[in-house]
């Protein structure tokens, strides 16, 4: 039974210290599931997402600043025709303010004009009391 024990006990020793170190080591597989493909992906995708963001970035302030400008526009229109619209209404005005006119249409209602204005004097009114 000693003998069997030593042919036992021999393999294991012979297994334990069979390889050196370092090539237990360089015999291992580097870590599971990184791989220079996958770094190469990960890195790939990050750029691409990158990319894509900024692009979207870009893309919303171009038309944020269009939009901006339509709208400028469209407000100096409107600005510009309520000038005229403005320019119209005083003429308008000062047409119809002219004592001509005005004269005119006091006529047509049957108006006359009054021969003399009695002005009242305060002095004489304050030396009464």
């Amino acid at each position: 039974m000693i003998a069997a024990q030593a042919v036992r006990a021999a393999p294991m020793r012979r297994a334990i210290h069979a390889r050196p170190r370092h090539a237990v080591r360089a015999s291992r597989p580097a870590r599971v599931g990184v791989t220079w493909e996958v770094r190469t992906f990960g890195a790939t995708s990050a750029l691409i997402a990158f990319v894509f963001v900024t692009a979207m970035l870009y893309l919303g302030q171009t038309t944020a600043v269009s939009t901006l400008g339509y709208e400028a526009q469209r407000l100096e229109r409107t600005r510009d025709e309520l000038r005229r619209q403005n320019a119209l209404l005083e003429v308008e005005n000062a047409r119809l303010d002219s004592p001509a006119r005005i004269e005119t249409q006091a006529s047509k209602l049957g108006l006359v004009r009054a021969a003399s204005v009695p002005v009242v004097n305060l002095d004489t009114i304050t030396a009464k009391r």
